[in-house]
């Protein structure tokens, strides 16, 4: 996601709901050839020729011989592209003996996995708002969720096996109804043979969808209706090598596609583990934040045109991400979007980006920075003395900042932790050690909630560094005086409770 110009919720993030995760397991069985399992175009008319069983025909022979192929695979070296309803995504995958590595890029950021025989050495990298980090994942639960949400990408023997399979089911039952004939047809640099099916389960039996592990009563499944898939299969390694899936999901028409650049079947280089590192704590908070960022960049999908593309917008400057302007397909609101994150971020890179608000992005960014040197950029010239005078505005914000800084640095009264000392005949103070205040005394419940809360340097100023247990402390505090303050307005009843306080 360092490269913001490619295109390509709150919840722990051991429990995996990242973008990722949606688009690694259609990504996962896309890649072992499973859109057998899910969608599929209409079946041709029998012919007046002699009957073959379904699993006999040219097109069965040769869908099912794919999964053989895929099982068969021992190293390689695959790279592709997925589109998942407009969720555009690639994908890079390398085995050499026990060491794989895996590398995906989507609207998410990007992700990377290297993989060795255990855990131990396992490392895994978030490249996220322009930012990358990496961390070991070892035997820690948090990270090996991580892992996982990547590993499930990689091809194996046994998830190839296991989907042929199920096709072979799907076909015999016939819930997979192949159209007759294979077409001779390039894809890409490969030589294939195109086949097309199509899926439904309306007419199985009960029996059929329970042996298939299928629910009777699954009412989401069976709501998917138009299931068509066309799958591109290469004649030289008999692994699929496009595919194209449209389906009907209660009226709303959806579509997966992968196109693979490369296959190859013989060992590759692994690339280099990263050579630094940072603390598991400090990757699972950052990818939790990834988690949350991308919840919201997901509700946008569900969106159609102008609609979907100022959500991205309105997430692209709340978040001050670029990133996410490159999501909008409209040329006008991606101009619009970049030019107010440049200016949030003082970024004049983004300007240089943009054609018909370019000019107007330079002068937004030289109104915050006072660079007047930047209005030297500007396509239309008449329009310097406009940036000079934005210039002007823009130092004077810079010295107005600068100087607020310097005044704040100079009125903190500490430095350290140790700088810090707690007074007051309850301990309810926090100040510099060296404060020469008379402090009164003083009577409260609430001083009891300071217990254990750590005196502390915070941002310069000493402060008691106050956490859920202090505020649940003084919440049960307040609500005891609530209760004696409303008992005491009820006639007959005398209360010497002290009266609500006022936060």
């Amino acid at each position: 996601m360092a490269d913001v110009k490619e295109k390509t919720k709150k919840e722990q993030p051991s429990q995996i709901t990242y973008g990722l995760a949606a688009v690694v397991l259609v990504a996962a069985l896309a890649a072992v050839g499973y859109y057998g399992g899910f969608f599929s175009p209409p079946a041709q008319p029998p012919s007046n020729g002699p009957v073959v069983l379904p699993l006999a025909t040219p097109e069965a022979r040769l869908l099912l011989a794919s999964f053989d192929r895929g099982a068969a695979l021992t190293d390689y070296s695959i790279k592709y592209s997925a589109n998942d309803n407009g969720a555009k995504s690639s994908y890079a995958l390398v085995k050499n003996g026990s060491d794989r590595w895996i590398s995906v890029r989507g609207t998410f950021g990007k992700m990377a996995g290297f993989f060795g025989k255990d855990n131990s050495t396992d490392v895994v990298c978030l490249e996220y708002g322009g930012i990358e980090k990496c961390a070991m994942s070892g035997n820690n639960t948090n990270m090996a969720d991580i892992a996982a949400s990547l590993k499930i990408l990689l091809p194996t023997s046994t998830a190839y096996l296991n989907q042929k399979d199920d096709t072979r089911k799907l076909i015999s039952t016939g819930a997979i109804k192949l159209a007759d004939g294979m077409v001779k047809e390039k894809a890409g640099e490969y030589n294939t043979q195109k086949i097309r099916y199509m899926l439904d389960y309306s007419n199985l039996t009960v029996q059929q969808m329970i042996t298939l592990g299928i629910s009777p009563t699954d009412e989401s499944l069976l709501a998917i209706t138009d299931q068509n898939v066309v799958f591109w299969i290469d004649d030289d390694s008999g692994l699929m090598v496009k595919s194209h899936a449209t389906y009907n999901n209660r009226g709303t028409v959806g579509f997966y596609d992968t196109d693979y650049s490369e296959i190859s079947t013989s060992a590759a280089q692994i690339p280099d583990r990263p050579g630094t590192l940072v603390s598991i704590e400090g990757f699972v908070g950052f990818y939790a934040r990834s988690v949350e960022d991308y919840a919201d960049r997901a509700a946008c999908l569900s969106e159609t045109g102008s609609a979907r593309d100022y959500c991205f917008r309105n997430i692209a400057v709340e978040k001050k991400s670029w990133e996410t302007c490159d999501l909008i397909n409209s040329k006008e609101i991606y101009e619009s979007c970049s030019l107010i994150v440049a200016q949030e971020t003082n970024n004049h890179a983004i300007c240089d980006a943009l054609g018909v608000l370019s000019d107007e992005c330079y002068i937004a960014v030289v109104g915050e920075t006072g660079n007047f040197e930047l209005c030297g950029n500007l396509k239309n010239q008449t329009l310097i003395p406009t940036c000079a005078e934005a210039a002007t505005a823009g130092q004077k914000k810079m010295d107005e900042a600068a100087a607020a800084a310097e005044k704040l640095r100079a009125n903190r009264n500490c430095a350290t932790d140790t700088d810090c000392g707690v007074f007051g005949n309850a301990g309810q103070y926090c100040t510099p050690k060296n404060t020469t205040k008379v402090f009164a005394n003083e009577t409260s419940p609430l001083f009891a909630c300071l217990d254990g809360v750590p005196c502390s340097c915070i941002g310069g100023y000493c402060g008691f560094a106050k956490n859920e247990t202090y505020y649940a402390c003084t919440s049960g505090v307040e609500e005891l005086w609530m209760e004696d303050y409303i008992k005491g307005l009820i006639p007959g009843n005398s209360t010497s409770a002290e009266p609500p306080l006022n936060n």
